[in-house]
């Protein structure tokens, strides 16, 4: 049961929140406002409409902006508690600063509860409409440019990949098409035994309804991968129940999936052989960063009872800066998760352990910090460590740039996520002193 100062630290707690919420959803908010003007205005897009695709936003934005303003609640809430001396009040009636900061664990835990209601149930349908608005924006004047490189979700588990589109002329070049339904092209279907189809061609026509495709190869595999059927063509059409818009329309994103469709989507891809690195980064996202909020409790509560002076101020800079730190940082890791370079469970969870690990640090030492006055020792020491971090940035600079690669080649090809390269004719890559031909 809570006590009457667990209610009084709370209720402080609730404008700091509020206004640090409202404030973060409105930047956010207005730096996206500012992004899609251009198209608005190329588009002719009537106001109702922006204000529509960017309320659609809103609670993506919000669980985001929900653990962050936690934290700077925190800062603010405990700072104004400590410039007035009300902490050193409720220490001299025999309550630790551990027990001063367990409602806000407490309170951030329901909050992080909601938070992951609003990113698991709420955001997938508020995103997908989100998607669609700007879809129909963009489709205004027409079918959009498909570029290079361009991979897609076609109907009944196909996956194509198109290497160029000429939105001029309707023509396709360089086509794989992945089926395992066996609905493309029964007759790859070898028995009952063959279970995929990769159909290839190097060229065709995107006619609505109909694919019209030239010199096309058919290969139809068992799971383990033996070849069951093979067959050539020099014109094939096949019939589709969906446009190239209709299908660009389903490329759905992860933000636009609950955790039970990421799950099921998962699953097919283990089944298929397939990358699910991205869709496994997600689901554990989903859980991650709405724990967060628990995270900042403890890590900007006991850092504002321990080590800060009676000023806002450094609180809020201070906030800010680990905010920058936590963002960047789950930037980076959500970005080797979803390349495969770390495994998807660790980018998703890695902020919350580092940053769990040392506020938990910081909460159990809490009372011995604060009575030693730590913050006078690290300000007396501030320039030496000024230099230092000054020394060390400046030796690891030069390390820090990439060594480039040079490559010569008659066609490059980038796909969209900037994952593959393919060099086409005459190639030769060149780095530091080894050359490949």
């Amino acid at each position: 049961m809570l006590r009457r100062s667990d209610r009084y630290v709370l209720r402080e707690m609730i404008g700091p929140f509020l206004l640090a919420l409202a404030g973060l959803t409105l930047f956010i908010l207005l730096n996206i406002i500012l992004s899609l003007s251009d198209l608005m205005v190329d588009r002719g897009v009537s106001m109702p409409m922006l204000l529509r695709i960017v309320l659609l936003k809103v609670p993506s934005l919000l669980v985001v902006a929900i653990p962050m303003s936690v934290l700077f609640a925190t800062f603010l809430g405990l700072g104004r508690m400590v410039h007035d001396r009300e902490v050193v009040a409720l220490e001299s009636l025999g309550m630790p600063l551990r027990r001063v900061l367990l409602p806000l664990v407490l309170a951030a835990g329901l909050i992080a509860v909601g938070d992951f209601a609003v990113y698991n149930w709420l955001v997938p349908a508020s995103e997908g409409a989100y998607q669609d608005a700007l879809r129909g924006v963009i489709y205004r004047q027409g079918i959009p440019r498909i570029t290079s490189n361009a991979f897609f979700r076609g109907p009944n588990d196909q996956f194509l990949y198109i290497r160029r589109y000429d939105e001029s002329t309707g023509k396709i070049y360089d086509v794989h098409i992945y089926d395992t339904s066996g609905e493309l092209f029964p007759q790859a279907q070898a028995g009952e035994k063959a279970q995929l189809t990769l159909l290839t061609a190097d060229e065709g026509v995107w006619q609505d309804d109909a694919w019209v495709l030239a010199d096309a190869h058919v290969y139809g595999f068992d799971r383990s991968g033996v070849l069951l059927f093979s067959a050539l063509a020099d014109a094939l059409t096949l019939p589709v129940d969906q446009s190239v818009a209709e299908i660009v329309s389903r490329s759905r994103t992860t933000s636009e999936m609950g955790i039970g469709e990421l799950v099921s989507r998962v699953a097919q891809g283990w089944a298929n052989g397939q990358r699910v690195g991205e869709y496994l980064v997600e689901i554990h996202l989903k859980m991650a960063l709405p724990l967060s909020a628990i995270v900042f409790v403890l890590l900007s509560g006991s850092l504002s009872l321990a080590f800060l002076p009676r000023s806002r101020a450094v609180g809020v800079v201070l906030g800010l800066a680990l905010v920058a730190v936590y963002q960047g940082a789950l930037w980076w890791t959500q970005t080797l998760g979803r390349r495969g370079a770390m495994d998807p469970a660790l980018a998703a969870w890695l902020p919350d352990i580092l940053f769990g690990a040392f506020g938990l640090f910081l909460f159990f030492r809490v009372d011995r910090l604060a009575s030693r006055d730590v913050w006078s020792r690290v300000r007396a020491r501030l320039p030496f460590l000024a230099v230092t971090l000054m020394a060390v940035a400046l030796f690891a600079l030069p390390c820090a740039a990439a060594a480039p690669v040079h490559v010569d080649c008659d066609e490059l090809f980038v796909s969209q996520d900037e994952t593959v390269l393919r060099a086409v004719g005459n190639v030769s890559a060149a780095f530091e002193e080894t050359s490949i031909r």
